[in-house]
């Protein structure tokens, strides 16, 4: 898929031109200008001949030679030229004929006009320069013809820090591109946000370019202005095969994007990591200087194949991401970890590694809230799947066979097999009770499980809220996965820092800002044993938190009038 990347929001700025614009302040007579503006040369020849003002400008700047350039009219340049129009004259943005003419990759108007003692470095009020105009549209022999007039080719605007060498990769002109590099366009440099030229060939997946950039003296391994490497940037756009070149190229295999190596990127699921580089970068379709691409699932046996890549070339099984994120990022920053009562059993997700996320890719697939018929196709279609299709559960298999640790944990204590398991994940979304009374099976989900618990995780492990693997499918309403678990000898009474069992949690409690119960999967516990005597419902419990806070805000009521 070709990607078509811009620099940076509000580089490209246009001076509107419109044919009724007033008079300025000193009532000039503009008759040449609005003649130019609505193409009618007659006009303009015989206001000529009356000797008016060729250089009046209307309030916004335009000029009757800005015109001409715009309606690419060369009789009628030549007409205002001879009569002394002021060839570098721009309008109130710094647009001048000349930087029109690039817009309009008209080879004949920028050569009247260079020949005329255009100025080719003229720049808008942005730094936006004729060539990276010209850089952007496309004509090579327009580019040619400004860089035979000096322009300065590594000109970078203002605040952006763009250059005409990132216009032309980005909107794909290889031929403009290699000139710019034979003319000695630097090939080392970054955009303020953080994108080089090599990250915009990776963002269009366009390897030959990059090869063109590489030969010119790009570091394939070089971080850009905010420290993004190249290899993870390519892999968070879904350019496998660039990465696959840049990999054999020499890249860091433990090279980062917002501090989120490409291992982790390349396994999928690292989006709550990435939202602020995200925010910073931008998104596909807009005017931006990166690409986001926070999830991969369409693509999973490449995924597949690039963390093999990744771990056969040095990339660390065990690194931890050293940065905060959230399952539920709507609350803002993790102040009550998983003890959080909006969200399902995780905190702060900093310190996860990749086996961790491979684990979370995996309990992801289960649990969606389904009625009816359309419950038993979900579980038909979960048990015709193949063990080959368990992508998640081949790089869990990869991970451990590189020297992975199952038992590390993130910062909140949540170890990989519950978030298989399916911690963290809201059950049934908005949807409340669903008809079948269960959330759908995943086997992916399953097999997760059990290859995370071959490798000797602890089953009923807690985390800082005392959150366990089979609180995770309780919450998600996943009766396979509950069985699952307590043949294994998972604790079906085991309590989390508010009492719940996971009778209770399926039995009906908050997830997120919803309510929600899976009154077969409650059954379901209770027919292998729970103890359904533990603890209080759920809506007993919601009701209990309202009286309690209600509680608390009268009585710091009465506190305060006191001191009154």
């Amino acid at each position: 898929m070709r990607a078509k990347v811009d620099m940076l929001a509000g580089l490209w700025v246009v001076a509107f031109l419109s044919v009724g614009a007033p008079a300025d302040a000193a009532d000039a007579d503009l008759r040449l200008v609005q003649a130019a503006a609505a193409q009618d040369r007659d006009a303009v020849r015989r206001l000529l001949r009356e000797k008016i003002d060729v250089n009046a400008a209307r309030a916004d700047g335009a000029t009757a030679l800005l015109w001409a350039a715009h309606w690419d009219d060369l009789e009628m340049a030549d007409l205002l030229l001879r009569a002394g129009a002021k060839v570098n004259q721009g309008d109130d943005y710094g647009v001048t004929a000349l930087a029109r003419a690039c817009e309009n990759s008209s080879e004949a108007m920028v050569q009247k006009l260079l020949n005329a003692g255009a100025d080719p470095n003229a720049a808008l009020e942005s730094g936006l320069t004729p060539l990276m105009t010209a850089a952007r549209t496309g004509n090579v022999n327009v580019v040619k013809l400004l860089l035979a007039h000096r322009a300065d080719i590594n000109a970078a605007t203002k605040d952006a820090k763009a250059t005409a060498l990132m216009w032309s990769v980005s909107a794909q002109h290889d031929d403009v591109t290699r000139v710019l590099v034979e003319g000695s366009a630097k090939v080392q440099v970054s955009t303020t946000k953080g994108t080089t030229p090599l990250m915009f060939a990776a963002a269009n997946g366009d390897i030959e370019i990059a090869k063109v950039l590489i030969a010119a003296g790009a570091d394939v391994n070089e971080p850009s202005a905010d420290g993004t490497h190249v290899l993870p940037f390519a892999i968070n756009a879904g350019q496998f095969a660039f990465a696959r070149f840049l990999a054999e190229q020499g890249a860091d295999p433990n090279g980062t994007i917002g501090a989120v190596p490409a291992l982790h990127v390349a396994i999928g699921g690292a989006g709550p990591w990435l939202d602020d580089w995200n925010r910073r970068h931008g998104t596909f379709g807009g005017i931006v200087s990166g690409i986001r691409r926070s999830s991969m699932s369409t693509e999973p046996g490449a995924q597949l194949e690039m963390v093999k890549l990744l771990l056969a070339r040095g990339a660390d099984p065990n690194f931890r991401i050293n940065k905060t994120a959230l399952h539920t990022s709507y609350i803002g920053y993790p102040t009550k970890g998983a003890f959080e009562p909006f969200t399902n059993g995780t905190g702060d997700l900093r310190g996860a590694t990749p086996i961790w996320l491979a684990a979370a890719a995996a309990g992801s697939r289960s649990g969606r809230l389904n009625d009816g018929a359309a419950a038993a196709a979900a579980d038909a279609a979960a048990s015709s799947q193949e063990a080959s299709d368990f992508y998640s559960v081949q790089m869990i298999e990869a991970l451990l066979a590189a020297g992975a640790n199952p038992n590390v944990t993130t910062v909140d204590g949540t170890t990989p097999l519950m978030v298989a398991a399916g911690l963290g994940r809201i059950g049934g979304g908005a949807g409340g009770i669903s008809k079948a009374g269960r959330g759908s099976r995943s086997l992916e989900a399953e097999q997760a499980v059990r290859v995370l618990i071959k490798a000797g995780v602890d089953i009923n492990a807690k985390n800082e809220a005392d959150f366990s693997a089979i609180h995770g499918a309780a919450f998600l309403g996943t009766n396979e996965m509950i069985e699952l678990l307590v043949k294994e000898g998972a604790d079906i009474d085991a309590r989390d820092f508010r009492g719940r069992t996971p009778y209770r949690i399926a039995g009906g409690s908050k997830q997120s800002f919803h309510f929600v119960a899976f009154p077969e999967t409650a059954q379901f516990l209770k027919s292998l044993g729970a103890n359904t005597g533990l603890g209080v419902p759920g809506i007993v419990q919601e009701r209990a938190r309202d009286l309690v806070s209600d509680a608390a805000h009268a009585a710091a009521a009465a506190g305060q009038q006191q001191q009154q």
